[in-house]
């Protein structure tokens, strides 16, 4: 199992940079889901009406699509080190600014939000580009596994923690812990971390020494001029790949349904199903947290069944196909239902093998493109978030133009059908690109 306990993680080794890149992911989510919580007190000491809180919330959105594809490539070309850590200061930079941004005006505000949206959008392509280069394959499962559990446990630290803190406090105060936390954590990261192994047995896996010999000499090299003697991921390359449209899609219509529970649960078991607003804020915790245990699980599952000699491909189609399966079923189980329990239960268990994913879909770009990984991830995410946020204004569309919810779950489980299709149909594990300094062959 990938282990990131005190024992394991030192400076030179994969485990401290998988240690390192989840706690990025934490604070990167903390900061992201904590202006939801602080809206409230932000808006009633300015007077905002719920349009400007809207205009506040989605500013970082629209920062968050602009730099995906730019941070993938400039990981893959120059390495994630300084990609995530400037990312990390730059966005935690701003997160402190915003109490005095909010002083300043609301134009101010929005400028913040929308640039601290710019520097996160640097955290899964920078992240992937790193375990391309030092988590060995037989372990990149677990890895993102791990990694993507940070979405969940930074979201629910940040739901918990930051009304408690706003009570204690301030909102402001809230704001400068976020902000500081990430300052620590640059750091800590600028000086120890490397974008690249100085050799082999930093994989920390058994087979990393037999690797190491196998490359020779030539694993020495840097990696830009060990790149260039193989293709490189290209624009034509990736629009004629069946493989990357089935990621792009899975991952398109993953976000789908997923922000649609982010944002839109509470309310639903709010107006629809008559649990107050405390109790649907707490009810809402509960797929998050299932998202958090199932994660790193799901990762460590198809690591073993590829390492059992299961077929790789087969796993990732079963995988995925487990994953849409769920999403279908709750979505079109929730409109058979008025019970809050049961609803609340359904979407648990969706969020449980909405996990899978892990094996399907998520970490596929480091099995067609390892050398390009951030670039791939990079260009799935922009897409991923365009339908995030598509999800969340058209779900709301659909409520005012249906007067109710089910067409809303139905339009999600008709999504994640045709995500299920088009993965299972084309997807595949083909290299189209190698790591030459990692030191594998055909």
């Amino acid at each position: 199992m990938l282990n990131v306990s005190a024992g394991a993680v030192s400076p030179s080794g994969s485990r401290w940079l998988v240690f390192m890149t989840v706690l990025a992911v934490y604070i990167c989510m903390i900061d992201r889901i904590a202006i939801s919580i602080a809206i409230i007190p932000m808006a009633e000491d300015n007077g905002w009406s719920p349009t400007v809180q809207g205009a506040v919330m989605s500013a970082f959105f629209l920062g968050y699509v602009t730099l995906q594809i730019p941070a993938g490539y400039l990981s893959d070309r120059f390495g994630g080190k300084w990609v995530l850590g400037l990312g990390v200061l730059f966005w935690s930079l701003f997160t402190l600014l915003t109490p005095a941004s909010a002083a300043l005006g609301i134009t101010v505000l929005l400028a913040c939000r929308f640039l601290m949206g710019v520097a996160e959008a640097v955290t899964w392509p920078s992240i992937y580009s790193l375990y391309s280069r030092w988590v060995h394959p037989d372990r990149r499962a677990s890895a993102v596994g791990l990694m993507n559990s940070g979405i969940s446990g930074g979201s629910v630290i940040a739901l918990i923690c930051t009304p408690w803190l706003i009570s204690v406090w301030s909102w402001q105060g809230a704001f400068y812990l976020y902000g500081l936390l990430g300052v620590i954590w640059f750091v800590v990261w600028a000086p120890l971390a490397r974008s690249r192994p100085a050799d082999k047995t930093d994989w920390d896996t058994p087979s990393a020494a037999s690797a190491t010999a196998e490359a020779g000499s030539a694993t020495d090299r840097n990696d830009a001029s060990a790149q260039t003697v193989y293709p490189r991921l290209t624009v034509r390359g990736m629009l004629r790949s069946r493989a990357v449209w089935a990621i792009a899609i899975a991952h398109i219509c993953i976000n789908w349904s997923l922000y649609l529970v982010l944002s839109w649960f509470p309310t639903f078991v709010n107006r629809e199903l008559g649990a107050d607003l405390q109790l649907a804020g707490f009810l809402a915790l509960a797929p998050t947290i299932v998202s958090l245990i199932m994660a790193p699980l799901a990762g460590r599952l198809f690591d073993r069944l590829v390492a059992r000699g299961r077929d790789r491909l087969k796993v990732r189609r079963t995988m995925q196909s487990l994953a849409f399966v769920g999403i279908t079923a709750a979505m079109m189980g929730i409109t058979l239902t008025d019970s809050l329990i049961l609803s609340v239960t359904v979407i648990t268990l969706s969020n449980a093998l909405t996990a899978f994913s892990i094996g399907g879909f998520a970490t596929n770009h480091l099995d067609i493109a390892p050398n390009q990984s951030g670039l791939l991830m990079g260009v799935t995410n922009t897409l991923a978030a365009v339908s995030s946020s598509a999800s969340v204004f058209v779900s709301g569309w659909i409520q005012d133009l249906s007067g109710g919810w089910d067409a809303v779950f139905l339009t999600a489980a008709g999504v994640s059908v045709v995500g299920a299709i088009i993965y299972a149909s084309l997807a595949g594990v083909e290299r189209g690109v190698r790591l030459i300094h990692c030191g594998f062959r055909p």
